[in-house]
């Protein structure tokens, strides 16, 4: 869906991905703030101790509110592409579209996941816990940790897809509840379920792969984890489109 409309899919998430752009660069130029603070390079003991201005908050504080924009600005041009055949210009329309409304049902349903990880990352403490007791040391907690690790960002991604499948509908202005989304992808639970697997799989090799090369030439590992934050969000609004169409709208998987 991505890869084979490609030229439709830069017009779609281009110029929102230029303002995101231009949001850091005000940041760091304007608001004083440090590149680390985005980009997460560095050593972590230093970027500890660092103290950056008290503007430095208001920068990033420009960047969340530009950055949640535009992942719901490329979102919605997404979903209507696919769903209403309703191709983006080079510049993605704004006005009509029910951007704010789409930000504000992920927002929840993000919020929905964060309180179903807590007990789950209590797990995790606990199984480290016990295997490095039990004689595994940190070495044998730090892979346990992993392997629950693993299952578990597969679970609440699970839980998104079958929650989140009413994005699509609210992007084209036909608003589902979030229980019925979960009720309409009861009988796909499972194979979700293992593309989730894939998803969570595909990214941890995607992060480690560009914190090695971040670490040796950090240009290039910041334009590799732009394109991995592309193909993540355009793959993530697909799934979603998919699963939509194919349970609510009765398409079939593959035409």
């Amino acid at each position: 869906m991505v890869f084979g409309n490609l030229s439709d899919a830069i017009k779609a998430s281009l110029v929102p991905i230029l303002v995101a752009v231009a949001a850091i660069l005000i940041a760091v130029v304007v608001f004083k703030m440090p590149l680390s603070m985005v980009s997460g390079s560095g050593d972590p003991a230093q970027m500890m101790m660092m103290t950056p201005p008290a503007s430095a908050y208001l920068g990033l504080l420009l960047i969340i509110v530009v950055y949640v924009f535009v992942f719901g600005w490329i979102a919605v041009t997404w979903h209507r592409y696919v769903l209403l055949e309703e191709y983006p210009a080079s510049v993605p329309a704004i006005s009509g579209r029910p951007i704010w409304s789409y930000i504000g049902k992920s927002i929840l349903i993000g919020l929905l996941i964060g309180l179903v990880s807590i007990p789950l990352v209590f797990v995790i403490g606990l199984l480290g816990a016990g295997v490095s007791m039990g004689g595994g040391g940190m070495g044998g907690a730090m892979v346990v940790g992993a392997i629950v690790g693993l299952i578990i960002g597969a679970i609440l991604s699970w839980i998104w897809f079958r929650t989140a499948i009413v994005l699509p509908g609210t992007a084209i202005g036909k608003p589902m509840k979030i229980g019925e989304g979960w009720r309409a992808t009861a009988a796909l639970s499972g194979t979700i379920f293992k593309t989730t697997l894939i998803i969570v799989a595909l990214n941890v090799v995607a992060t480690l792969v560009v914190s090695l090369v971040s670490a040796g030439i950090p240009i290039i590992g910041a334009i590799l984890n732009l394109g991995v934050t592309w193909v993540t969000l355009m793959v993530g609004a697909s799934l979603l489109t998919t699963l939509y169409g194919h349970v609510v709208e009765g398409r079939p998987l593959i035409d």
